[in-house]
């Protein structure tokens, strides 16, 4: 069957669903108090997962063999809300495809978006600044969730300034 990469659907829920909490589970959780982490569990559920789909501005997953093994969502246009990638499946270059596919979309599809904002998990702080993010808070606590936020500025590329 091989590896794709495209749109994903409400049809797709569950197995994205399925992918989001156990890259949670096993990457990030540890950072998060327990509340916290129930929460977002919770938040990854299912149903939770098809309607973040309906109202996505941009979804789409990195499929092998039927299964994903990476996804990326926006929420609105500057935020990227969730990016995951499956444990097994880490250092082939699946989240960089995702946020390069996300990207062109972002750019083509809303030219007034300059900056891409994201929460980021101690966890994935450094596969961000791979990817052309970089802190613009320090790391802060909230409801139980450790996090930094980050930005990327799109124009930076085309002058040569991204980092």
């Amino acid at each position: 069957m091989g590896t794709c990469l495209r749109i994903v659907t409400s049809d797709d829920s569950e197995s994205i669903s399925a992918l989001v909490r156990e890259s949670f589970q096993k990457l990030a959780a540890a950072d998060w108090d327990d509340q916290a982490q129930q929460i977002f569990i919770a938040n990854a559920s299912t149903e939770s997962i098809a309607k973040a789909l309906q109202s996505a501005i941009y979804a789409a997953a990195e499929f092998s063999d039927g299964q994903p093994t990476g996804f990326i969502l926006f929420p609105k246009p500057s935020l990227l809300g969730m990016l995951f990638v499956n444990p097994n499946h880490l250092g082939q270059g699946i989240s960089r495809r995702l946020w390069e596919a996300a990207r062109m979309h972002i750019e083509s599809v809303y030219p007034d978006v300059k900056t891409i904002e994201l929460n980021s998990t101690p966890y994935a702080r450094n596969i961000y600044r791979a990817l052309g993010f970089v802190p613009i808070s320090a790391e802060f606590v909230v409801d139980g969730c450790r996090a930094t936020r980050m930005a990327c500025w799109l124009r930076a590329r085309s002058l040569g300034a991204e980092i």
